[in-house]
């Protein structure tokens, strides 16, 4: 999947993306028009590197918003001024997406889409239009644009795995990775990772995921991932300054890497799985983060080659058991084998595609990790261990919040608060275990001479005397209960729980 940055008209964007070796960039043609009056040729050639791939979006969604008051005449001028503008850049561009105007109607999209080049241009869809038009435009356009928001609104992943098996799919304004991954894009563009500087939003690879934190949990996101930042290069100093160039930084780098676990889930058409380099506080070039075909896709799943028979997922194995039981039909005892499952270390992790290649002393290129973790946990003992451990820590993690906390001052942290709480938690549950229990409690009744408790018979002064002997030397229970009056003893289990001290 080729991910286009978007906003690359405003030309500090332009710039850093340029400085961080992005290779595929997007631009918006009324992006652009709001900041230049085109009084001359404006070339993309002049204002972008040449090893760069870009991507014109047309910017019809500013015009297609509820309540834009623009006249069809300005629109057919808007509309004439970027067929210009594309014919003039066209050896430049990547791709560009047609000038989808909806309040001119349907029919007047249509018209133009006649004159579009057939290899560079992408034609939208709008939800509006219904599923069927969409499976025709699917038979007559080879690379069709659907937006996010469409996506959202209706089910129709199903309909667009089917048409990427023919056609390519642009997703415009995407910013949800789940929705990456739930169709073969061919392509994404997106301007989200702007939101950095526009909306002080924060994007952190935490090395399996991207975490994105809104503007009210910035701070506590920036201390939390601290450890993470100043690792992959970046200044802390000016991202907690609120530096929009330095965001932008961390969340071009997180986005790349981002882009490229998607890729790599996907699985199909990658030609550069290269993962983003690690920045540096200097001007550094990035490789290229991934660019995928739709070809040499499998439809559906096949049967496994012959000789090649069913294995258990890595990370569980099977146990076998002797299970006693009693036949139903029969009565008699009977045993059976049975197997339980159990989770164990799956073994599957290389160097090569571990987040800690460049930080692990037993690194090796092309081995298979040299770390394993040995847990099991079937009795009280081993829960109670894995609880110690647990607590051991987090109380070390705590402690070492609390250094951070006062050498930044004193301001107190809402992690190391919830990271206390969490560590009382452990604790708690540990105190919980080993104090449970249970207390069994007899109750009997005496039917005659109820007047005399049952322990004043057996031991005090009312006793009848010892009960008469058995033969065999032994009193029996019965013999002893009948001598004493008790007949038949009424008894029940009662559970209490054990106090506490």
């Amino acid at each position: 999947m080729i991910f286009y940055f978007a906003g690359t008209e405003i030309p500090s964007h332009r710039a850093l993306c340029a400085a961080q070796g992005v290779s595929h960039v997007g631009m918006s043609y009324m992006g652009l028009r709001r900041r230049v009056t085109f009084s001359k040729p404006w070339s993309i050639a002049e204002h972008y590197d040449p090893e760069q791939f870009i991507i014109l979006d047309s910017g019809c969604h500013t015009l297609n918003r509820p309540g834009v008051d623009v006249s069809s005449h300005e629109i057919q001028d808007i509309a004439d001024h970027y067929d210009q503008f594309v014919q003039e850049n066209l050896d430049r561009l990547q791709a560009y997406v047609e000038f989808d105007a909806l309040p001119m109607g349907h029919d007047w999209i249509m018209a133009r889409r006649q004159h579009l080049d057939p290899e560079k241009s992408i034609v939208v869809w709008h939800e509006e239009w219904g599923l069927d038009v969409l499976k025709r435009m699917a038979d007559g356009y080879p690379y069709i644009a659907v937006g996010q928001g469409t996506c959202g609104d209706r089910d129709i992943i199903p309909t667009l795995r089917s048409i990427s098996r023919t056609t390519r799919l642009h997703g415009m304004g995407f910013s949800s990775p789940p929705l990456m991954l739930a169709a073969d894009w061919y392509s994404v563009s997106s301007t989200t990772w702007l939101s950095a500087a526009q909306h002080g939003e924060t994007f952190i690879w935490a090395g399996s995921e991207m975490k994105r934190y809104p503007t009210r949990y910035k701070a506590q996101a920036r201390k939390r991932h601290r450890t993470l930042i100043t690792g992959a290069g970046f200044d802390i100093d000016k991202i907690e300054a609120d530096d929009a160039t330095e965001n932008l930084r961390l969340s071009l780098w997180s986005w790349q890497h981002q882009i490229a676990h998607i890729s790599q889930r996907h699985g199909k058409g990658v030609t550069d799985t290269a993962q983003p380099p690690t920045p540096t506080n200097r001007e550094s070039s990035a490789t290229p983060v991934t660019a995928t075909s739709p070809g040499g896709e499998h439809e559906g799943a096949t049967e496994p080659p012959a000789g090649r028979g069913k294995k258990l997922l890595p990370g569980i194995e099977t146990e076998a058991f002797v299970h006693r039981y009693t036949d139903p039909d029969t009565g008699e005892h009977q045993n059976r084998t049975e197997h339980r499952i159990n989770a164990v270390d799956p073994k599957v992790r290389v160097c090569d595609g571990c987040f800690l290649a460049n930080k692990c002393p037993e690194y090796q290129p092309g081995e298979s990790c040299a770390y394993e973790m040995p847990v099991r946990v079937r009795t009280k003992e081993q829960y109670i261990a894995l609880l110690d451990s647990m607590i051991s820590m987090q109380a070390m993690r705590v402690f070492s919040m609390r250094m951070s906390e006062e050498v930044e001052g004193g301001y107190a942290d809402p992690n190391l608060s919830s990271e206390m709480d969490r560590l009382a938690k452990f604790v708690k549950l540990k105190s919980d275990i080993e104090e449970a229990g249970f207390t069994f409690s007899m109750k009997m009744q005496s039917k005659e001479n109820a007047e005399v408790g049952l322990i004043s018979r057996l031991f005090g002064p009312k006793s009848d005397g010892p009960p008469a002997l058995s033969p065999a030397g032994a009193v029996s229970a019965q013999d002893a209960l009948s001598q004493m009056g008790l007949g038949i003893m009424d008894a029940e289990i009662v559970e209490e729980p054990t106090p506490k001290e």
